[in-house]
């Protein structure tokens, strides 16, 4: 066991049902899986509210009974351990509940992205041949459409039933609703966690009860999570579900759920329900500062707002601080690591552009091609080791990204003297200007700085004489008008004049993909 792992096994806040000594001294070797959690806090606090959707509450001993009804349906069905379920559902709580159900009957979870194309998605269920789907009604005809000829499976219908597949309603209340208590291990797969992906061709990461586990606690550990928390729950439904709800369940603490992201929405939601803990992308936070500009509602309750996916600038965590009492958390994550590797510590100091320090259980280095360790200071690849980071996608037999344990990001990073990590861009995004390396983000920080931009992109784009140079495409701050000319003199004293943007084109928006990222590889397909 290494150090830093029995550091954060021997602080019993944040799983305080591990009372016994010997029960911390055996815990690598018998993490918890998501249906011991989820049965332990439908004994011990049945009555706690688990789930918040609108104005429906649902605590734990109904949470786990619902579970239950579903697993053993799908039991009944014939479902067998490690069968793939798929699901296409929006961020409600029959998404959770599936999503215990299934690992309760021992199936594999498969979130869809039900916005991808009928091709899209049938490549998927090439893939990974599902015994079952459960599907929201407004997704049925699109499911049904994408299914390969040679499926006939069954599935179970969320929301308006009218007589084809099988009703929810009626799963659940036929349903047993006793304990299935199979042999669930902490090293069996329990979801297919898809990378970022608009073409079809994204790649399901096997997740085991034990990633989610320590990828869990290391969340806790680090930001100082407690059962009290209430958490915001806003990830895609098919891009890392199991952070809609895998910390509040692992702390037996609260999760507000909400189906649409609106910026007046999030701070009704946060109002409301008193939310202590969220994680956005940066113009979500933009947004949320927007609306309280206009309307009226009380913040003062958000004790961890989380910011990863993408940079998030200084002057706007300085920002947020000021208005809400609180700076706004850069964090780091991927699929692969299951979530969140590398995050700045509540009440530090955040180091400016920083993502932070590794999450406790994550070792993390900055490697050259030629898999050296670099010093502080140099730019290179960021690598990832640890019982949270996945062994395999599922499908494929030996992808070149995970080497001799390692995780190999394809994200360049620097790390500086003190350990704290900078992410600079990612490896296929790097351009060379005539010969010169250009970082997209380097530029993208410049351009935030500017009063008038809300949100940015950089692409490369061929040139005859350069061979690459960068295009930034601009959305302005709302009421604001600014000429390409003086975003691009506003430049000429921030960057060297290789990576000076050659193009500047101001819109009204940024395609995104369904994560709520600048999709690039649209941006790029323009200019192809």
């Amino acid at each position: 066991m290494s150090e830093n792992i029995r550091t954060i096994t021997r602080k019993k806040k944040w799983l305080p049902f591990l009372k016994k000594e010997k029960e911390l001294q055996n815990i690598r070797d018998k993490c918890l899986t998501l249906p011991e959690v989820l049965e332990h806090h439908a004994k011990e606090i049945p009555g706690k509210t688990a789930i918040i959707y609108h104005h429906k509450k649902i605590n734990y001993r109904e949470f786990n009974k619902t579970a239950n009804s579903l697993a053993n349906e799908l039991l009944k069905m014939g479902i067998k351990r490690s069968d793939r379920i798929g699901l296409m559902l929006p961020r409600i709580p029959e998404l959770v509940i599936s999503f215990l159900g299934v690992a309760k009957a021992g199936g594999i979870a498969a979130p869809i992205n039900y916005e991808l194309t009928e091709e899209g998605i049938k490549t998927i269920f090439k893939n990974i041949m599902p015994s079952c789907l459960i599907v929201h009604s407004l997704y049925l005809d699109h499911a049904i459409r994408s299914l390969p000829d040679n499926i006939q499976i069954p599935i179970i219908v969320v929301g308006k039933y009218e007589g084809r597949g099988v009703s929810w309603n009626d799963i659940i209340n036929t349903g047993k609703t006793n304990n299935p208590n199979l042999d669930i291990q902490a090293h069996d797969v329990v979801y297919l966690n898809y990378t970022s992906g608009s073409t079809g061709n994204s790649k399901g990461a096997q997740t085991t009860h034990s990633n989610i586990y320590w990828n869990t606690i290391a969340a806790i550990d680090i930001l100082g999570l407690k059962s009290d928390d209430v958490h915001l729950c806003m990830f895609a439904p098919f891009a890392h579900p199991h952070e809609i709800f895998a910390r509040p369940l692992y702390l037996g603490g609260t999760m507000v759920l909400v189906e649409k992201i609106y910026p007046k929405s999030i701070a009704s939601a946060i109002d409301t329900h008193k939310v202590t803990c969220m994680m956005g992308l940066a113009p979500l936070y933009e947004n949320l500062l927007e609306i309280l500009e206009h309307k009226t509602f009380d913040l003062s309750s958000l004790r961890i707002p989380e910011s990863g996916g993408m940079y998030t600038r200084t002057n706007l965590i300085e920002k947020f601080e000021h208005k809400i009492g609180v700076p706004i958390i850069p964090v780091w994550g991927s699929t692969e690591t299951t979530g969140i590797a590398i995050a700045n510590r509540p009440g530090s100091v955040i180091p400016k552009r920083s993502v932070g320090k590794p999450c406790p259980t994550y070792e993390v280095k900055i490697v050259d091609a030629d898999n050296n360790e670099l010093p502080s200071g140099e730019v290179g690849e960021m690598i990832f080791k640890g019982p949270a980071v996945v062994k395999n996608y599922y499908g494929d037999v030996s992808p070149a990204c995970f080497q001799d344990g390692w995780y190999y990001s394809g994200d360049l990073g620097i790390k500086d003297e003190n350990g704290y990590f900078y992410f600079m861009e990612r490896k296929s995004g790097m351009m060379k200007v005539a010969g010169l390396k250009v970082y997209p983000q380097e530029i993208e920080r410049v351009l935030l700085e500017h009063p008038y931009i809300k949100e940015v992109a950089v692409i490369s784009v061929k040139d005859r004489l350069r061979g690459e140079i960068p295009k930034a495409i601009a959305v302005l701050q709302p009421e604001t008008n600014v000429t390409e000319q003086e975003i691009l003199d506003f430049c000429k004293d921030r960057l060297p004049h290789y990576k000076l943007p050659r193009i500047i084109e101001i819109r009204k928006d940024i395609p995104k993909s369904g994560s709520g990222k600048i999709n690039k590889n649209l941006l790029t397909l323009e200019h192809v």
